[in-house]
């Protein structure tokens, strides 16, 4: 009965010496979860061991300094440019490669459009005002103007430009300025 006492208590120690020198560690996202019974499962930190991180301050998206940095950032200028080379419309828009290149430039100013202003209205109430205005230059009303006229005379088709608009069902009733004799 000694010797078992002994040996019980010799197993004990050993086993306090053996897992003495262990610390506890974060695992990785790629880190074995002891599946090939390396016991790493054992020696991670749980989620009551970690420390508790500082709640970082919310940054005010609603701030002028951060949304007009973002805008002025944005390839708002370069979209607009791209339409306005296209301008006054004449004959060289009937051909497939440059009446591709305005379909696509229009594309891209009404996407960056509608992304800028939701993203801007997410924001608050001072980034909504500010980007509304900013969508009411000269050059914005002149890049309606022209897109008017392309629809109006028949250059474009509504749904080429937005294939989610609806008023491409007016365009049935109108004929196409390339086509005509």
């Amino acid at each position: 009965m000694g010797t078992l006492r002994t040996l019980l208590a010799l197993t004990t120690v050993s086993a306090a010496l053996f897992f003495a020198g262990e610390h506890k560690q974060l695992l990785g996202p790629r880190d074995p979860i002891a599946a090939d019974g390396s016991l790493q499962a054992g020696r991670a930190l749980t989620i009551s061991e970690l420390k508790p991180v500082a709640e970082r301050p919310m940054s005010d998206l609603d701030d002028p300094s951060k949304f007009e940095e973002r805008f002025s950032k944005s390839p708002v200028e370069q979209v607009r440019n791209a339409i306005l080379e296209f301008e006054p419309p004449g004959p060289a828009i009937c051909e497939p490669d440059r009446r591709a290149q305005i379909i696509a430039a229009i594309q891209n100013y009404y996407s960056t459009k509608k992304y800028l202003n939701t993203e801007f209205h997410f924001r608050g109430p001072r980034a909504s005002r500010f980007i509304d205005e900013a969508w009411t230059t000269p050059k914005d009303r002149q890049i309606e103007a022209f897109v008017r006229q392309l629809l109006e005379r028949g250059y474009l088709r509504a749904r080429e430009i937005s294939p989610q608009d609806h008023s491409f069902l007016l365009d049935a009733f109108r004929t196409n300025a390339c086509s005509r004799p």
